[in-house]
């Protein structure tokens, strides 16, 4: 049984907001051409050998059962530059098509979209699912990578905001 916490929602979010994390654009797509497409800042490389990712997603997203459903899945590492790709894919209300709606894409291995305008992508297949609390911890067998170096530095997401990395240094 696990005790009730000292403090709220809101305090926590905000403790955790402290911690500068990378942004990212997730699009997925189904056997049935169901595609999803959302923004995710909770992305980390888990192992080498075999090539692994994880990305964690609330339970709740509308693009969750895509998710579920998809037999592949690219994560699109976007530059500073691309905050209106990170804003778009996180809007609610819209389908995954909707989202890719005026964003440049072209399929990729088995028609995942894939955003070609990024610095970095990984793609593959949907490994294990851990579901942990409202979210679920995705991993994915890295199949495809692409780097396409834009000299431009990572979007970044501090204490409630996009943020160039400098603006993300300590106070």
């Amino acid at each position: 049984m696990m005790a009730e916490p000292l403090f709220d929602s809101a305090e926590f979010r905000q403790v955790c907001g402290h911690f500068p994390t990378g942004v990212t654009a997730v699009t997925a797509v189904t056997g049935a051409g169901e595609v999803a497409a959302l923004t995710v800042n909770s992305f980390t490389s888990v192992s080498l050998r075999p090539p692994k990712v994880l990305f964690c997603v609330t339970s709740h997203s509308s693009s969750f059962p895509v998710l579920m459903a998809a037999d592949r899945i690219a994560i699109h590492i976007l530059s500073q530059n691309q905050e209106d790709v990170a804003r778009r894919f996180a809007t609610s209300g819209l389908s995954g098509a909707q989202r890719l709606d005026g964003v440049s894409w072209v399929p990729g291995p088995d028609a995942v979209p894939l955003l070609p305008g990024t610095p970095a992508i990984l793609a593959g297949r949907r490994d294990e699912v851990i579901t942990s609390g409202d979210h679920v911890i995705v991993l994915l067998d890295v199949d495809h990578v692409h780097l396409k170096p834009t000299g431009v530095p990572a979007l970044s997401f501090y204490r409630g905001r996009f943020v160039a990395p400098s603006d993300a240094a300590p106070e």
